[in-house]
């Protein structure tokens, strides 16, 4: 039952350990579960998943109250190692602070892995809205096509790597204003990369634009990005075209600039 092996793409991977992976998703997105509810999920016999998940319980990673199973709060302290080792945050966040400070709103600092956005650290400004929502945005890596972060970060990649990104993905629509046409997003990339910034009008949710800027590290490879969104009355005009993105792209160079310091430090 575990440790058997498959094949993915000519390796071989352990099958348990995909298992593992399938059952936390159902709980993640069930956001509690009992054994039936769990293992009616999943094509795993009950006493199957009923091992799984009391090794899961042992191991720290879930918590059971009266048959119940959650997602435990290990999972909290293991991402703030994994952040806080992560040289972009510890560059980033004090400058995405006064990003948030200086517009009243929300600055993003977000990095790209496995041609998803995640957010590394967020900051909530004066007259910032929606926290709501970007909580929940924090909790599953977005695509890059439909946010001015990612469309920086896609932008400015190297042709080969943003190739691949675009192949292995459809570009879905999340409101009327989404690009979802690859030939119009290649052209939009394009202005971006001459621009020094991305516009997300909103492309991601309706009412909502925001502003991205690449980071780049010293060999001029994309590291990550910085972003500021707001709410469609608030952006506009010349504060959304110009007055921000220069904004957006001081603070993009403050970070490569401690990145570059920490770099030569250590």
């Amino acid at each position: 039952m575990f440790g058997t092996a498959k094949e993915t793409n000519g390796r071989r991977e352990i099958k348990s350990v995909h298992k593992i992976d399938e059952i936390l998703a159902v709980i993640k997105r069930l956001n509690e579960g009992t054994l039936t509810e769990i293992a009616e999920e999943v094509d795993l016999t009950k006493g199957t998943v009923h091992t799984y998940l009391r090794t899961l319980h042992n191991c720290g990673y879930l918590t059971e109250e009266d048959g119940v199973y959650r997602l435990s709060l290990q999972f909290i302290t293991v991402a703030e190692h994994v952040r806080n080792e992560t040289s972009l945050y510890m560059a980033g966040h004090d400058e995405v602070d006064a990003l948030a400070e200086r517009t009243g709103e929300y600055a993003h600092l977000v990095a790209e892995e496995r041609a998803r956005e995640v957010t590394l650290y967020e900051s909530r400004g004066e007259y910032a809205i929606a926290t709501d929502y970007h909580l929940r945005l924090r909790e599953t890596p977005q695509y890059l096509h439909h946010n001015a972060a990612g469309k920086a970060m896609l932008a400015n990649f190297a042709a080969d790597r943003r190739d691949r990104i675009l192949e292995a993905q459809e570009l879905e629509a999340q409101t009327e204003n989404t690009i979802t046409d690859e030939a119009e997003l290649r052209d939009t990339l394009e202005t971006v990369r001459e621009n020094g910034y991305a516009l997300n009008d909103e492309e991601e949710i309706r009412g909502m634009r925001a502003v991205g800027a690449p980071i780049r590290v010293p060999d001029g490879s994309i590291f990550g990005a910085v972003s500021m969104s707001a709410p469609a009355s608030r952006l506009q005009g010349e504060r959304f075209r110009s007055a921000v993105p220069e904004i957006v792209m001081e603070t993009a160079n403050l970070i490569e600039v401690n990145l570059e310091t920490a770099q030569r430090e250590g």
